[in-house]
Order: C-alpha cells, then sequence, then structure tokens
C-alpha cells in the first residue's frame, strides 16, 4: 500500500517554516503499513495543488495533503477541492455551532472570515477538528482517496490520531510493517558491511530489507519487513537479529535509538558505578 503527501505552502518552499508534518506522518502511516512513495511541496496556487493531486493519483491510491485550510484569501485548498471533485462549498451548522463556540469561549468576537471555516465541500467526508477551526475533508472517487488536513502540527497530529489512520485501515487492507534497528558503535558502515556481507545477502530469501543509517560515532542497522503475518514477520526479525548478534557481538550496544549516553548510564546503574567530569 503506498501513498503520497503534499505540502501546500510558500512558508515551506522559501525555508520560513520546516515541514516536520511529513516526518509525522510518514511514521505514523508506516505503523499500520502504508508505504509513503513520493513527498511534494507546493506553492498556495490552483494550478499546483491540481496538477499535484492528478500526478500523485496516477501513482497511488491515497493521497493526504496538508495546508491552505486557513480562514483568510490566500488559503485556495478547499476551493480548488470543490472545482477538481465538483462539487461546492456547502455551511455545515454543526461546525459552524462549535467554531461559534470557540470564540465564546475565548470570549472574542467571531467574524464573517471566521465563520467561512464552516463552509465545507459538500460532497466529502468531514473529519472534525476538536482543537482548531480547520476540519479535515476525506474525498473518495473510483478507489482513489485525496485527504485534506490543516497545516498547523498539533491539528493535522490530532485529526491523524482521531479519525484518518483509523479510516485509512477501514478503507484499505494494509499489511504488517515491522522495523528493527540496532544501534551500533566502534566501527564504520563500509566495515561493518563488509563483516556481515554473507549475512545481509542472507535476508533476500526472508523479504528482509536492510538500512545503514550512520552518524557522527553511531551506525544503525535497520531491519524492515512487510507482510500479511504478524507472528511470522516478528519471528524472521528476531531470528536474523540473533544471527547478527553474533557476527558483530563487540559492536552492538543497543536497540530501536536508544542513545549511546542512555546505554552507557544502564551499565553504570546496573554495577551502581559513577562517572564524574571536570573541566578546566
Amino acid at each position: 500500500m503506498k501513498a503520497e503527501i503534499i505540502t501546500i505552502g510558500d512558508e515551506i518552499l522559501i525555508g520560513q517554516t520546516v515541514d516536520t508534518n511529513s516526518a509525522y506522518m510518514g511514521k505514523e502511516l508506516n505503523l499500520i503499513g502504508v508505504s509513503i512513495n513520493r513527498i511534494t511541496s507546493i506553492t498556495d496556487t490552483k494550478e499546483d495543488i491540481v496538477q499535484a493531486i492528478t500526478e500523485a493519483q496516477s501513482r497511488v491510491d491515497l493521497i493526504i495533503l496538508t495546508g491552505g485550510l486557513g480562514p483568510t484569501k490566500d488559503d485556495i485548498t478547499k476551493v480548488t477541492l470543490c472545482e477538481f471533485f465538483n462539487t461546492e462549498l456547502v455551511v455545515y451548522p454543526e461546525i459552524e455551532k462549535y467554531v461559534r463556540g470557540i470564540f465564546e469561549k475565548r470570549n472574542r468576537p467571531i467574524l464573517a472570515v471566521n465563520l467561512k471555516q464552516a463552509e465545507l465541500p459538500e460532497d466529502c467526508d468531514i473529519i472534525p477538528n476538536k482543537i482548531g477551526t480547520a476540519s479535515g475533508m476525506w474525498f473518495e472517487r473510483a478507489g482513489k482517496v485525496v485527504i485534506s488536513m490543516p497545516g498547523v502540527p498539533y491539528e493535522m497530529k490530532y485529526l491523524m490520531q482521531n479519525g484518518v489512520l483509523s479510516k485509512i485501515q477501514e478503507t484499505f487492507k494494509t499489511p504488517t510493517v515491522l522495523h528493527k534497528t540496532i544501534m551500533t558503535t566502534g566501527a564504520g558502515e563500509s566495515f561493518l558491511a563488509d563483516k556481515i556481507v554473507d549475512w545481509e545477502d542472507s535476508l533476500i530469501a526472508e523479504e528482509i530489507h536492510i538500512a545503514y543509517l550512520p552518524s557522527s560515532g553511531i551506525v544503525k542497522i535497520r531491519l524492515s519487513i512487510i507482510s500479511d503475518n504478524r507472528k511470522e514477520a516478528q519471528e524472521k526479525i528476531d531470528r536474523k537479529v540473533m544471527e547478527l548478534l553474533q557476527l558483530i557481538p563487540n559492536y552492538v550496544y543497543g536497540f530501536d535509538d536508544l542513545p549511546l549516553e542512555k546505554a552507557v548510564g544502564n551499565i553504570l546503574l546496573e554495577n551502581k558505578l559513577t562517572v564524574a567530569t571536570a573541566e578546566s
């Protein structure tokens, strides 16, 4: 199951805002068996939005958009999606009531522009946003799904956890995706690869993918498997990890992004030892 992410906003393209949304969505989608095929950042123009969605639909069945759902004139995603899916904006009374309630609770006057957040495409499934005013939208046509969510990170995360992820799992049959990361130190990437070359070749028969992720003083070895049988996949991963530990026991210090300093701290605690540093 493959998907694409489209982030909308000039602020991303000019470096004013760092796109953390895609990283979060990629991680969460991967956990439910959805692989990200491509991430695209585009400007707030109708032409670019339409082109990005059209091209994405030619490659994948699931497209997720973030951004461009504010109440101001420069936020045109809703209008563009209406044109793309041949529908129109209508007022959703329950959303209008909720938006009014937000401003009343904050004792702030509500403007006509704020009420525009209750105008949503008639022919789509609304994903309620209980921590903001921009609702999520789910469009489904001919087996293709397009989801539009706000670009504000905490609102996007709320919608992902309270509607989007579960609805994706209900709509698509997603496989199990498992990852295991072996943390190593004391040897470089090429040295490790040479030490375990035969073991690495054996992963192909198990349909396990390997990735080397080097950083300062550390090399992560990540094993990944996609399967419809979770128990079988877990057994395969566990078996290959045990084999790896026998090949490079002096370089492995932990698993699953364990910081090296945390590993050292654990050893000190287990042995009732302390460490001191001094600067002069």
